[in-house]
């Protein structure tokens, strides 16, 4: 009986190492999104603006499948591109008559708030959504930029110093 018990132990013990050995080979996992810098939202961007978010509204999509939430920012400032002095963000995600949908990485935004905003097209006429999901949003508090830890002024310079640079080397081409 002894001896059963100590097989018993030992395949089990084998088994545990078997685990912890598997466990170790496994490959590192890395996040999905690599952290862009300012110069890569702004390379990927048709607009940079800077603006005030006016109303949000989330709706189901035309099947009934996703919802999206709009928001519509009044646009104090273009950094990069021109276009109306209202536009519509489209965000993945929202709540519509008590059913709620979450997407990771969406940039979150509040009415009222004033933010710096990365744009582009989205897949729908008229509407853009943010470059680079969250990395795209900055909210501007107290003169800040929250995001940056900037004050408001020498971030947007940092902004205006990358697109003038990238204006140039297109010119350049």
């Amino acid at each position: 009986m002894e001896a059963r018990t100590f097989r018993s132990y030992a395949v089990a013990a084998m088994f545990i190492a078997a685990i912890f050995a598997l466990a170790l080979a496994a490959p590192k996992s890395e996040a999905l999104m690599q952290k862009a810098t300012l110069a890569q939202l702004a390379e990927g961007s048709t607009g940079i603006i800077q603006g005030q978010v006016t109303d949000i509204t989330s709706q189901w999509d035309a099947d009934g499948k996703t919802i999206f939430t709009y928001v519509t920012v009044t646009v104090d400032q273009w950094f990069k591109g021109t276009g109306s002095q209202t536009i519509t963000i489209r965000v993945p995600g929202g709540e519509v008559d008590g059913v709620g949908l979450m997407v990771e990485d969406t940039p979150v935004f509040a009415k009222g708030q004033t933010v710096v905003t990365f744009v582009e097209p989205s897949e729908e006429q008229s509407v853009m959504k943010v470059k680079g999901l969250f990395q795209g949003k900055f909210t501007v508090e107290n003169g800040k930029v929250r995001e940056a830890g900037l004050p408001l002024g020498d971030f947007v310079q940092r902004v205006k110093s990358i697109v003038k640079a990238q204006e140039k080397r297109a010119q350049e081409k």
